[in-house]
């Protein structure tokens, strides 16, 4: 009898302590990554702040933009996410978008080193023909996988513009897929993306460095080379840092 109330004890113990191992999360390759958002969320009471710097020339025209962002965790599987985007076209404070949200992880297994989260920012957007805010909302699907040093995201996310002011109804769809290696505090990596920018449909490929100097703190480059429908070609430069702290 003793030896039997011994074994229910140790699998009580045991199936508890499964969900507990599942709720430490994935804590993925690197923080965040250039062209899409990361899946894996942030644990509990952790906050995530980050900024950059995105610098591309189109038609002749240099543009400038200045990302701030910010992650909190609710739980190890809820987070709130806010973003602003400042642009320089010919203001250095212009606001572009101003972005609130709140994402999910339905799978967070940090034994499996596999995320799958999904998410809904609410969004005001500056339109480009008349300069005015326009409100929208953003629904999005986040994946990652961790195999061996290697991390694997993808994104797929699409900003619906509702109908205002005469406008019509806009629907930009944003694609991701990044994959990045873990050499030590060095994360070289690549992704490529297909977005609708500014009504033109455009794919991207983006080489990048990331270096990871303390556990808090992330910082890197990118390239990313844009082909526009049509045939043009640019080229630009992508700045971020982000630091990561706090959590239960």
């Amino acid at each position: 009898m003793a030896n039997g109330r011994r074994l229910v004890t140790v699998g009580l113990l045991c199936l508890f302590s499964v969900p507990a191992v599942a709720e430490e999360g994935v804590q993925g390759r690197v923080q965040e990554f250039f062209l899409g958002d990361g899946a894996p969320p942030q644990q509990r009471g952790q906050v995530e702040l980050g900024t950059g710097l995105e610098w591309t020339r189109q038609d002749g025209e240099t543009r400038f933009e200045l990302p701030v962002r910010g992650e909190y965790g609710l739980s190890d599987r809820v987070q709130l996410e806010a973003k602003v985007a400042l642009t320089t076209p010919e203001d250095p404070r212009g606001l572009d978008t101003a972005e609130a949200g709140i994402g999910l992880a339905l799978i967070n297994d940090s034994r499996r080193g596999f995320t799958l989260s999904l998410g809904m920012d609410l969004e005001a957007t500056r339109d480009i023909r008349d300069d005015r805010f326009r409100p929208g909302f953003e629904p999005y699907l986040l994946a990652y996988q961790d195999v061996g040093p290697v991390g694997f995201n993808l994104q797929l996310k699409a900003e619906e513009l509702p109908g205002v002011r005469g406008l019509g109804s806009e629907l930009h769809p944003d694609f991701a897929a990044g994959a990045v290696l873990a050499l030590g505090p060095l994360r070289p990596m690549v992704e490529a993306g297909w977005r609708d920018e500014d009504g033109t449909s455009t794919l991207l490929l983006s080489p990048g460095l990331l270096a990871r100097p303390l556990k808090s703190l992330e910082f890197g480059v990118a390239v990313p080379w844009r082909l526009h429908a049509g045939g043009a070609r640019d080229v630009g430069v992508m700045g971020m840092l982000t630091w990561q702290g706090g959590g239960a």
